[in-house]
């Protein structure tokens, strides 16, 4: 039988080329099992240090809806935790993408 090279002329492996798990012998594993689930502590202080950075950028009235945005709170929430409308936070979260799109875009 012939296999096209460029599909890697029968070499190539799926998944269960990875092994299986200790305690399971029987149990598979793909390549998202050797990375891991859990991002790297560095990583993690990387992400929050930018995020940090760019929040920083932001005017005070802009920081606190960037902020309660990145801890999960909906538009909604947000307009009631400020005491402001849905349309203000809508604004004002289109007001930080256009700075941020300025950020990253240089």
């Amino acid at each position: 039988m012939y296999f096209a090279k460029k599909r890697g002329s029968g070499l190539v492996r799926g998944e269960s080329a990875f092994g299986q798990h200790e305690n399971h012998e029987n149990e598979q594993w793909g390549i998202a099992d050797v990375i891991g689930k859990e991002p790297t502590p560095e990583f993690a202080v990387s992400v929050v240090e930018n995020c940090e950075c760019l929040i920083n950028l932001l005017p005070e009235n802009l920081r606190v809806v960037a902020r309660l945005k990145l801890e999960g709170y909906t538009n909604e929430e947000i307009a009631l935790k400020i005491g402001c409308v849905l349309r203000t936070v809508e604004r004002r979260l289109e007001r930080i993408r256009e700075i941020w799109m300025t950020i990253t875009a240089d």
